[in-house]
This record gives C-alpha cells, sequence and structure tokens, in this order.
C-alpha cells in the first residue's frame, strides 16, 4: 500500500510522452509476462487480447500463426519501446504464461493496446519518466479501512479477553482512523458520505508486526490520501462490517467488540466461531 502511494505521487493522475500514456489502474487476468534483467519479479505483462491488438496494429496482421516465431522478439521491442528503449533492451524476448493477480498497476497505453509495469519501485519510475508531462487523466479510487485504533503487540487475544488500543477512537461517536499501512488521520462523519479530517499524523512507519482493528471501509480517489489535511472533507461510499474485526497482514484473525471508556478504548475478543488454520 506504501508503495502505491509513491506511485501515485510519481505518477499523478497520468504522464505522457510522444508515443503513449502512462496510468495506475486497476488491473487482473490471464496473459504473458516478460521478465526485465531476467529478474522473475519485476518485467511487463500484457494481456491475451492486448497482445494480439497490439501485433496486429504494427504487423496489419491479424493472425498470430501467421507470424514466424523469430520475428517475436523484434515485436516484442516495437511494441514495448514506446516507454524506453534502452528499458526495452533489458526486457527478455521470451514471454511466459502468467496470470495477474488483482491489484492497481502502471498501465502503460499506446495506440490500440495497453501493457502492464509490474514490480518497479517508484524511484525506478520516476528515472524511467523523467521526461514525460503530467496530464489530467481519471483518478484510481481506492478502499481504505476505517479502524478503532491498533495494537502492536503480537501475542495472540484468546477468547474472553481484551486488549487496550493505541490511538483508540469511539466509532459510536462518528469518529475513525483512516488506515493505509498506518493511520493516516482521524476523521469525523459529518453526513451521508461525507467527513472531515479531525488530525493528520505525523508520517512514520512500524518496525514491528501490527493489527488494527477494522469496523469500515471508505472508497476514496487515491490522490486523496496524499494531501490529507486538517479541516478537509473527503468524501466517498462508506462498507460497515458486521463485526469489529482484528486485522493482521490483511487477514482478519478474529473479531469481537469495544468497549470505551474515559481511559480509553479496548477490543474485547468474543468471537464464537473456530478460528481458520
Amino acid at each position: 500500500m506504501t508503495d502505491l502511494i509513491e506511485m501515485s505521487k510519481v505518477i499523478g493522475t497520468g504522464l505522457e510522452n510522444q508515443q503513449c500514456q502512462m496510468s495506475l489502474q486497476k488491473v487482473a487476468g490471464e496473459g504473458q509476462f516478460w521478465s526485465y534483467r531476467s529478474d522473475s519479479k519485476s518485467g511487463i505483462w500484457c494481456s491475451h487480447s492486448d497482445w494480439n491488438q497490439g501485433v496486429t496494429e504494427i504487423t496489419a496482421i491479424e493472425s498470430l500463426s501467421m507470424i514466424p516465431e523469430d520475428l517475436f522478439p523484434t515485436l516484442v521491442a516495437a511494441m514495448f519501446s514506446a516507454v524506453s528503449i534502452p528499458f526495452v533492451r533489458d526486457i527478455s524476448t521470451q514471454g511466459a504464461e502468467c496470470c495477474l493477480l488483482d491489484g492497481i498497476y502502471p498501465v502503460v497505453q499506446c495506440q490500440g493496446y495497453q501493457f502492464v509495469l509490474v514490480g518497479f519501485s517508484a524511484a525506478w519510475l520516476k528515472r524511467l519518466t523523467t521526461h514525460w508531462t503530467h496530464y489530467s487523466g481519471e483518478s484510481i479510487k481506492v478502499s481504505v479501512p476505517l479502524v478503532a485504533g491498533y495494537i502492536t503487540d503480537i501475542e495472540p487475544i484468546s477468547q474472553g479477553n481484551g486488549v487496550w488500543l493505541k490511538e483508540g477512537v469511539d466509532p459510536d461517536e462518528g469518529k475513525a482512523i483512516l488506515w493505509w499501512d498506518k493511520p493516516l488521520a482521524i476523521v469525523q462523519f459529518e453526513r451521508e458520505q461525507t467527513w472531515s479530517v479531525e488530525q493528520v499524523f505525523v508520517p512514520y512507519s512500524f518496525f514491528q508486526a501490527v493489527s488494527y482493528v477494522q469496523v469500515a471501509s471508505l472508497e476514496v480517489d487515491l490522490p486523496t490520501l496524499l494531501q490529507l489535511v486538517e479541516g478537509q472533507t473527503i468524501e466517498g461510499p462508506l462498507t460497515c462490517e458486521t463485526a469489529c474485526k482484528l486485522v493482521s497482514s490483511n487477514h482478519c484473525i478474529t473479531t469481537g467488540e469495544l468497549l470505551v471508556s474515559q481511559d480509553g478504548v479496548v477490543f474485547y475478543e468474543n468471537n464464537t466461531h473456530p478460528k481458520a488454520a
């Protein structure tokens, strides 16, 4: 999630050069993957349909079966060189079948086709796009947890016991913490789909395992998370949880309820269902 924010700082609502445009988009599906410098974790992914469309766009040949295999390395270079010719020189000429997991990725759109840059850091993308210009594309929306607080104790909570939450807030008063790998801001519910930012947390990173208690999620534009200021109004549809969830590494490990007092907020574990192995 942090990497996505850093990428958004680089790409914004979109970048373009004379040959293509780049933006953050939600992508998933079956396709082919070409590794970068033989690194299986980074490279270019292209759906089967976009690969076919790209080949047709470049060669005017509609059937891949009509293209000799020894021509494919040239096609790879031609299709992906819109990003950078030096970059394409380090891309494998041999693609492999690959299912791209559902996520938000930098997508390069060319005439008639598009492809995805996978596994590259925001710093690398910034160097790659040094001479690109910004354009106003459509902002990507993300679902952000709203939490009542968090804990850094990795010890499991047994049924019938509770734990004090750090930065605990009371959702019954319309308060929650906007969370993206770490607490971003305390927000206050105002009216339907509208929240006000009460407090913005100083940026920092955790150096230990963290679990948080999620009470809902809010769908917002990704750039909004980069520009949070106190007093700001943010809008987005809200999805409430049926119970308070203790979440660790993006997985619910148990459910419970919140006990609120003048001393703070306690997460009380009362899950009567057996935990998944």
